[in-house]
């Protein structure tokens, strides 16, 4: 392991993150607000850190093992540098709280410890919605559009970038990066300028817009989308969030051949937009025949939230958890579903629940006929059974994680289904589950060391696993 190399790296990427920090405290002084000097110390103190860590000389080239190291540990000290703003400012009780809250926000999941959000300062929620903003497209991946010293951190990509088939659009690594933050980053503009249309403030489009395009969540209101009342909001917001579940380097395609082709003839688009369409219309009859609502209102209801929990976002815009119990039990398997590969969106993701139904399907025909040859394809190209076999370790992993996160806020004393789906909600990257962390509620009460654990399942969630898991392995700190 090349230490030295690893540790200027993040040193780097610390450095760009302390720079950020004045977007917030521009915002901090323009409201004369009590988080200026919070601001200003996280700035100092994040500056300092960087500073000593870029200091060390590096040796070497990037290989996959430092990929992974840049990748884990990089994204750890950004969200203990992150977190300085909370603590300092008060905002937060504890330094526990500041980092889950950070974890939270850098890995786009938008579960949140904070009871009264509407009190808190705008330079702190505009940090907590920025946090959401750069983590959905990755802090790695941005600096490697910004800079040239990570002109060999292909393996950087490769361990930050959602999904088991992380896609190179364009022949030059950093233009990769480059472009996907343009498409993201005109996304978000014209979300931001559709939500001011639609009668939101500046300040609350770009928050909301941070947290859509991320498929996050962080809202400024306490009852996140649903405070505005307005089926326009809605219906823009609803939009966007399908948007950012589908594949960017998709965009970039359609966008070269003038075409839509690329997004439509897409195996993954397509079972995923048939997923939210079947969901939609579940939820929509458990709505009409257990409730009793219009079916207007329903279908309303319904497919505001299906999108919004496939896609890991976890806006809502009605109280789910009074919900029947039919409808609860379709929201709590999309928690696993997932966007597409190369999205924002956290969980699972739709390519490996394709992959995974077709390899079952070929194993059942096997064991009729043996003599039988049957290829995997997705999108007409036959997969070798090496990725295959990758994603049944994924899901194997991603499942005993899940358990493991589960039981062990039972063993805190939480009851079972808030343990269920707070787990499935972190790991998964969504944000609010059902009963004790419901749309109405937060985690601010789960014991201590259970935020720890659920921190750990956030980011491993939104690394895929492999970059977290392997720093618990002796081998890879070898030499």
């Amino acid at each position: 392991m090349r230490l030295r190399l690893v540790f200027h790296t993040i040193g780097k990427i610390l450095l760009l993150l302390a720079f950020i920090m004045f977007i917030p405290l521009q915002v901090a002084i323009f409201n004369r607000g009590t988080d200026v000097f919070a601001f200003g110390r996280s700035i100092a103190l994040t500056l300092l850190v960087g500073a000593l860590l870029s200091l060390i000389k590096p040796e070497g080239e990037f290989r996959r093992r430092e990929g992974f190291a840049v990748v884990g540990l990089g994204w750890i000290l950004l969200t203990a540098c992150g977190a300085l703003p909370y603590y300092l400012s008060g905002t937060t009780p504890t330094y526990t709280d500041a980092f889950f809250e950070t974890m939270s926000g850098f890995t786009t999941t938008g579960a949140t410890i904070l009871p009264e959000i509407e009190s808190v300062a705008r330079g702190i929620l505009l940090w907590r919605s920025l946090t959401h903003w750069l983590g959905g497209m990755g802090i790695i991946v941005l600096s490697l559009a910004v800079f040239s010293f990570l002109r060999q951190g292909a393996s950087l990509f490769q361990a930050e970038v959602p999904g088991p088939f992380p896609d190179k659009i364009v022949p030059r690594l950093k233009k990769t990066a480059a472009t996907l933050w343009l498409i993201y980053i005109a996304f978000t503009l014209t979300e931001v300028i559709a939500l001011s249309w639609a009668g939101m403030s500046l300040y609350e489009s770009v928050i909301h817009t941070f947290g859509t395009m991320a498929t996050g969540g962080f809202s400024s209101r306490n009852l996140s989308v649903e405070s505005f009342h307005s089926v326009l909001i809605e219906g823009i917001i609803i939009t966007f969030m399908f948007l950012a579940g589908i594949n960017f380097s998709l965009y970039y395609r359609a966008l070269k051949k003038k075409s839509l082709k690329p997004l439509i003839t897409n195996d993954e688009t397509r079972v995923y937009t048939g997923i939210i369409l079947l969901a939609t219309l579940l939820i929509t009859i458990s709505l009409v025949t257990k409730m009793d609502l219009p079916l207007g209102e329903s279908l309303r209801r319904a497919g505001f939230q299906v999108v919004s929990i496939i896609t890991t976002t976890g806006f809502s815009s009605d109280n789910f958890d009074t919900w029947p119990v039919f409808a609860r039990g379709i929201l709590f398997t999309l928690m696993f579903f997932g966007g597409c590969t190369g999205s924002t969106g956290g969980a699972i993701k739709i390519a490996r629940i394709v992959v995974l139904v077709k390899y079952a399907r070929r194993q059942v025909q096997k064991a009729i006929n043996p003599r039988l040859i049957i290829q995997t394809k997705l999108d007409s190209a036959p997969l070798p059974d090496g990725v295959i076999h990758e994603i049944s370790a994924f899901f194997f992993m991603y499942i005993a994680l899940f358990t493991f996160g589960a039981l062990f806020l039972m063993a805190t004393g939480e009851e079972l289904v808030t343990s269920l789906t707070a787990a499935a909600s972190t790991i998964g990257n969504i944000g609010p589950g059902f009963v004790g962390v419901g749309p109405l509620k937060n985690y601010s009460g789960l014991h201590m060391a259970a935020k720890w654990v659920l921190s750990f399942l956030m980011l491993a969630g939104r690394l895929e696993l492999l970059p977290i898991l392997a720093l618990f392995s002796p081998r890879f700190w070898r030499k």
